[in-house]
């Protein structure tokens, strides 16, 4: 099995990693897939300085957002004794973590995991992360991370991890993936590791991996097992990029491996990717075994995106600027404005630019960032296609907008623009035992930069009851937010549990609610 990325909600100001690792771990959070990154969410410029700058595949979220965001990244390792094991690592993200705790204290979250088999669990771990009391005066947030080991066994696994602030257990991670039994020479699966002090610690992960300005070199950690003593061992890793399935000149290298009377041979390396262009790539790595068929060398491979900051820098500053553009952006706050409404259609490297613009950012580079953005997608008629979303953002902030929220950046509005309009939609403005709410289906989500799926639903919810501030609480696509138990989240005015398996009442008899009489394919 890969690792795999489960993902929620989370924090704030100027944090690392708390204390030394912990060998134990139990987690919550919104019930989504392992492999599931959290919901979009799209910041203004006034309050990009207060949010943290994730280092995440396409995902960021608003300060005041949905509540607690936190990943758990998954790894089956192997020992002799006591055989197989997960490592799990726990990333909250700070913004949503402080924004979520009101005390004074420092905040406590509580994360439970349960493994299970086909028939029966395997492991059960609680864990309390203590994180550190919010720093108001740090300039920069970190993710908090908290490492985590459970027994494991082989065959089909089904992970659900809890979790939430306090003794309060409010959200779920799940996923399932199959560990094979272990047989002769292997590869434990790719991890990504990042230098703190003179130690290598898990990194935070929320999604794919993005190396930015910020992280000029990575780190990665495997195991290989059960090396035949009277044979030579070479580990070989190489970046290849994706776009052209070659491998990159001089970022690679070799490792020789020595066998012991330990089964288990740690692995650890890194690369400098300074001068690595913008892009999509692949760690690509091989186990080479003297005498060894090559076909059936073992190997592993993981995926990252890297954003070069000097060579963006350098295409904007080269970027001659068409008058027209000048004159469609505008300048000042109505610019950013526009720059800010890129944010849903946007690809990896976009957003990372447009999440690190600073506020006091020049008019110049934000027309060339513009003008860029839109010739890439539409050499032919850029600025025609532009003034066409240029439309839709304004019918976006007349529909969704909230106070001082443009429509952009709720949910709504960003679902809208990254998917497009809905197929059906049901809204429920008026129910007497729960929340106001929307469900939006797409029959097929087909755009650049999300993957390509069929039937997917979005719920909205409104915990305000007036206004116009509908969250996201659950989706079923790829990449959005998860929650098995999101009828319970619109019927909490009326409905409590303390049950953290129950999904929600479904008797149609229990709330007399319209609820169950919605558009949900096999029940959403």
């Amino acid at each position: 099995m890969a690792g795999r990325v489960f993902t929620s909600s989370g924090g704030r100001r100027g944090i690392r990693t708390p204390g030394p690792v912990t060998v134990n771990g139990f987690q919550d959070r919104r019930d989504r897939p392992l492999c599931h990154s959290s919901a979009a969410k799209v910041r203004n410029f006034a309050l990009m300085r207060r949010m943290l700058l994730l280092g995440i595949l396409v995902y960021c979220q608003i300060l005041s957002g949905q509540g607690l965001r936190m990943a758990t990244d998954v790894h089956p390792y192997w020992a002799a004794k006591p055989g197989h094991y997960l490592e799990l690592t726990y990333s909250i993200e700070p913004s949503s973590l402080y924004a979520s705790w009101v005390d004074s204290t420092a905040p406590v979250v509580t994360v439970v995991a349960i493994l299970r088999g086909d028939s029966a669990i395997i492991s059960v771990d609680k864990i309390a992360i203590e994180c550190p009391a919010q720093d108001v005066h740090a300039e920069i947030l970190y993710p908090i991370v908290q490492n985590a080991f459970i027994g494991a066994d082989t065959g089909n696994l089904h992970l659900t991890i809890y979790y939430g602030l306090g003794e309060e257990i409010s959200d779920t991670l799940h996923g399932q993936f199959y560990i094979p039994a272990q047989k002769g020479s292997a590869l434990a699966p790719l991890a990504w590791k990042e230098l703190q002090g003179k130690k290598l610690a898990p990194r935070a992960q929320f999604g794919q991996a993005v190396y930015a300005n910020d992280s000029d070199r990575v780190h990665f950690y495997t195991q290989a097992y059960q090396l035949p003593k009277n044979k030579k061992s070479f580990f070989t890793y190489e970046i290849y990029s994706l776009d052209s399935d070659r491998p990159m000149a001089d970022y690679g290298g070799v490792l020789r491996l020595q066998a012991s009377n330990d089964p288990v041979v740690p692995i650890q390396g890194g690369l400098w990717v300074t001068d690595l262009p913008t892009g999509q790539y692949e760690l690509r790595c091989t186990l080479n075994i003297q005498d060894m068929d090559p076909r059936y060398y073992p190997k592993e491979k993981l995926r990252f995106y890297r954003v070069n900051p000097s060579e963006m820098a350098r295409w904007n500053e080269e970027s001659p600027i068409d008058p027209r553009w000048m004159g469609q952006l505008g300048s000042g706050d109505s610019l950013k404005h526009w720059i800010n409404g890129f944010y849903p259609i946007a690809s990896v490297a976009e957003r990372q630019q447009i999440e690190r613009m600073s506020p006091n950012v020049s008019d110049t580079l934000l027309w060339r960032f513009a003008q860029r953005f839109w010739e890439s997608r539409h050499p032919g008629d850029a600025l025609d296609q532009f003034m066409l979303y240029k439309n839709l953002l304004r019918k976006i902030d007349s529909e969704f907008s909230s106070r001082a929220v443009p429509g952009y950046a709720t949910d709504r509005g960003r679902i809208f623009l990254q998917y497009g309009p809905p197929t059906l939609t049901e809204k429920r403005p008026f129910e007497t035992d729960g929340y106001p709410y929307e469900i939006w289906q797409y029959n097929t989500l087909d755009v650049p930069n999300a993957p390509y799926q069929i039937n997917k639903l979005f719920i909205f919810v409104n915990y305000a009851v007036a206004g116009r501030n509908y969250e996201l609480l659950h989706s079923d696509a790829i990449g959005e937010i998860y929650n098995s138990r999101w009828r319970i989240a619109i019927q909490k005015r009326s409905y409590n549990t303390e049950d953290i398996d129950d999904q929600g009442q479904t008797g149609f008899d229990k709330f007399g609610s319209r609820i169950y009489n919605n558009i949900i394919p096999g029940g959403g």
